[in-house]
């Protein structure tokens, strides 16, 4: 995503190059007419240089509105395309809202923030009401995704206003969705309920189903935080046949864990047990390992319940492992750290470390110190995933704290790992380099080939926040060539994946495009067709701006992707974004 941004700075480079050398070549020619002019009244030559003087000035405006005129009509390459992609004001919004959504998703806010301004700017100006809502909508996402809470507020009522008085229901059925998830997040439950009831029936005059399903879902959280489980049932089971209907396979395994939660309180075991295995079936299928982790740690309870301690202790360690698979790429956005679905339904991580907690207790019973380190490590990276970073700071530290008794150096060399990464989101790069180093080292003393080459990946992708290009780019290297070794083709895409962050990074636009096509058919040829999506997306959101018939292509490539593995939300965002780039 740092490519786009590399190459509009590279156009406005361009542009002051070309207005400065127009400023020289006037100067120059000012200087020639009074060479010229030698010889001539001191009034004739002041004429003369007055006159070459004011034609480099027109020279100079004329460029400024030809580049004005151009930039407002969605660029030379929309101009060109011979109709096939739309021009005006308006379009070049709707490419800068796009470009700003891409931003948001891979973790670069500032630069989000200020292209939704440019946006907002160009839709008020062309008197695009519902651009300018839709606008405000993303505008309030970031700001809620930032903690800013009030503004995220303001923001969403106001793109609730523009809907409202545009007459798009479905888009102020969005905005209410989202005034309900922040209330959530303020833990304001009832007025909540109120707002997924409200969205409710909005999505329901539209015949939205997704849209219908995704508030009950919503729904059905706040019911269970208000303590009302009958209505929170009711609404998980309404939930999973509206998001049944559409394909969303990750929102039917939520509402399917909900209700095994609500049977569990019920005390409806068998039930419960129905509802998770289908929704750990779910899971498994869409490549959600935070969502399986947590319904492996309710099994493991019910094990503990039916007395058989050892199958509980092994479903334990299985969510465990879940989690750190889950947690083995450095970042905050859904594209980068993890692959789980951690906005909807997140009582859901509530309800995990309850039930981490109490699988924890198996082992502290039995005197176990290995395992609970293990389950541990695997609730840190669940805590991380959650953005809960100080509680996983804290379980982190008290793993590597009682490791030193242990013998096992991949249960330090784990926990440093954790650490380190929670010492990214905190912002210390040189403390997560150094505990990421001490992590790699102890992989290649115990022999963890897979793990040394995903912690010196780690590795890379500090030295890349640390802006130690170089030194990233041989870390990746040797990555590739250690999974090429293993012969573990998903490992080698996602060093695949690193080059074109790094490529990216550095504004080399085809080669970041490159590294991502490959990785591309790497995942393709492994069968995982939700990293298969990311990277076509990765690639449709680097030509924004840059090539937007290429990105429509691939935005549109990736939304089907996204269908296809049930992942509706996903899908509907590169839809969203590929109708405003065309």
């Amino acid at each position: 995503m740092k490519a786009i941004r590399s190459a509009r700075r590279r156009g406005r480079l361009g542009t002051w190059q070309r207005r400065f050398t127009i400023l020289l070549l006037t100067a120059a020619a000012v200087g020639v007419s009074y060479i010229f002019s030698i010889g001539k009244p001191a009034n004739y030559q002041a004429l003369l240089a007055g006159v070459v003087g004011i034609v480099g000035l027109c020279a100079l405006i004329l460029d400024w509105w030809i580049s004005r005129g151009i930039k407002r009509s969605g660029g030379v390459q929309a101009m060109r395309s011979g109709g096939i992609l739309s021009t005006g004001p308006a379009a070049m919004a709707g490419r800068l809202w796009a470009q700003g959504e891409g931003f948001r998703i891979c973790g670069l806010p500032d630069d989000a923030r200020k292209n939704f301004g440019e946006a907002a700017s160009l839709a008020r100006e062309a008197k695009q009401e519902l651009l300018e809502a839709t606008v405000k909508l993303s505008q309030g996402n970031l700001a809620a995704e930032r903690g800013e809470f009030d503004d995220a507020a303001r923001l969403y009522e106001e793109s609730l206003s523009r809907f409202t008085s545009g007459k798009d229901n479905r888009g102020a059925a969005n905005a209410t969705l989202a005034l309900g998830h922040l209330a959530l997040s303020r833990r304001g439950y009832e007025a909540a309920r109120q707002a997924f009831e409200e969205s409710r029936g909005m999505f329901g005059r539209e015949n939205d189903r997704f849209g219908e399903g995704s508030a009950y879902l919503g729904l059905g959280e706040a019911s269970a935080r208000l303590s009302r489980n009958e209505d929170a049932a009711g609404n998980f089971d309404q939930a999973r046949f509206l998001l049944t209907q559409v394909g969303d396979r990750i929102g039917e395994a939520h509402a399917l864990y909900g209700r095994g939660e609500m049977y569990r309180l019920e005390r409806n075991a068998a039930e419960a047990q129905n509802r998770f295995e289908r929704s750990l079936t779910l899971y498994r299928r869409t490549g959600d390992y935070v969502g399986e982790g947590l319904v492996r740690l309710v099994m493991s309870d019910g094990y503990r319940k039916m007395q058989r301690p050892t199958e509980a202790r092994e479903m334990a360690l299985e969510a465990a492992q879940r989690f750190k698979q889950a947690g083995r790429r450095v970042g905050s956005s859904g594209l980068i750290a993890g692959r789980g679905d951690s906005r909807r339904c997140h009582i859901r991580f509530d309800w995990g470390r309850a039930n981490g907690n109490t699988a924890r207790n198996l082992f502290v019973e039995s005197g176990d110190k290995d395992n609970e380190s293990r389950l541990m490590i695997g609730l840190g990276e669940m805590e991380r995933i959650a953005g809960n970073i100080e509680e996983a700071r804290l379980v982190f530290d008290r793993v590597i704290a009682q490791s030193k008794s242990s013998e096992d150096l991949l249960i330090t060399a784990d926990a440093q790992k954790g650490r380190g990464h929670v010492d990214i989101a905190r912002g210390q790069k040189r403390s997560a380099r150094e505990t990421l180093k001490e992590a790699y080292g102890h992989y290649q003393n115990a022999g963890g080939a897979r793990d040394a080459a995903q912690a010196l990946m780690d590795l890379g992708q500090v030295d890349m926040l640390m802006e130690n290009h170089d030194r990233a780019r041989v870390n990746f290297a040797q990555v590739r060539s250690m999974y090429q070794t293993l012969k573990d083709a998903h490992g080698e895409a996602s060093a695949l994946r690193a080059i074109g962050d790094l490529e990216s990074s550095l504004g080399r636009l085809p080669q970041a495009q490159q590294a991502y096509a490959e990785a591309r058919i790497q995942f393709q040829s492994v069968g995982d067709r939700l990293s298969e999506a990311d990277a076509a997306l990765l690639i449709g959101l680097l030509a924004v701006n840059v090539d937007n018939a290429t990105a429509t292509a691939l935005l549109v490539q990736a939304g089907r992707l996204y269908r296809a593995v049930g992942a509706v939300e996903w899908q509907r965002k590169a839809h969203a974004m590929a109708q405003r780039v065309r």
